[in-house]
């Protein structure tokens, strides 16, 4: 750039943040799923609570070792691509790993229509759904949605829960300010077998929905993250209850095997 005293300048660009969902940010960043873009987070502690600080990815010390990895003897070879094996690091050059005045790990802002809303959410109603299921309350649920009345910021369903095929991010949206009340007044009047189930079902939807919406402020001070932490933690604490609802994809297939195993027996 050449400047006002006339003078000739490099100039690099500076970028203060980038939004994309996950499955763009590993892409750019050069993690393989299901890793994190931002933490050298082991697969083993994904879903855990009260997780340690893990170390942040170091993308710059990444494409140093990736040089190295063209060089050397076969022995340093085999050691630098174990090192980056370990991150889950790929095998090709991320695109923020060598741009100057930036760190990679610091620009990474979640997108809100697939991380949150089609993300956390959508799993969430997959859970609580077939817990409705399972203790007849669906019809119930469906009622409920369905009767809820308009209101200044929110517009109403138009179908039952259940009948809905495809959910748009601003039907996630309202969905997300509805489904503690509406999953409350589910639950009433339950059996006493249901007492304690209802009562950890509604804590773990009600914490991680809290986590949600404070998780889409502008601004965040200390105090409102310790509570977004806590939020996360009875979360952890209550979600046991809809263990049998969350089978991962290997399990569903193991499952589906076993299932199409016993009726040919």
């Amino acid at each position: 750039m050449l400047c006002a005293d006339g003078r000739m300048r490099q100039c690099y660009p500076v970028i203060c943040a980038w939004t994309a969902d996950y499955f763009q940010n590993i892409h750019l960043h050069s993690i393989k799923q299901p890793h994190c873009p931002v933490y050298e987070a082991p697969k083993s502690s994904f879903g855990e609570g009260n997780s340690p600080s893990w170390q942040l990815q170091d993308y710059q010390l990444y494409f140093q070792k990736m040089i190295l990895a063209t060089q050397g003897d076969e022995t340093e070879r085999r050691e630098v691509r174990q090192y980056l094996e370990d991150p889950a690091v790929g095998t090709s050059e991320g695109v923020f790993w060598n741009t100057k005045c930036i760190s990679p790990t610091t620009i990474i802002v979640p997108d809100i229509l697939h991380t949150v809303y089609l993300g956390m959410l959508k799993h969430l109603m997959d859970w609580v759904t077939s817990f409705f299921e399972q203790h007849s309350r669906i019809d119930k649920f469906n009622q409920l949605w369905a009767m809820m009345p308009p209101y200044p910021g929110f517009t109403r369903f138009n179908k039952p829960y259940s009948q809905v095929t495809q959910w748009s991010g601003r039907e996630m949206k309202a969905l997300g300010r509805v489904i503690v009340p509406a999953f409350a007044a589910t639950v009433l009047n339950p059996l006493a077998s249901q007492r304690i189930p209802f009562t950890e079902a509604l804590l773990c939807v009600k914490n991680l929905v809290n986590f949600h919406l404070m998780a889409q402020y502008r601004y965040h001070t200390e105090a409102m993250i310790k509570y977004m932490e806590n939020c996360l933690e009875e979360f952890h604490r209550h979600k046991d209850v809809f263990s049998r609802f969350r089978a991962s994809k290997s399990t569903k297939k193991v499952s589906e095997a076993l299932k199409k195993q016993l009726t040919l027996d």
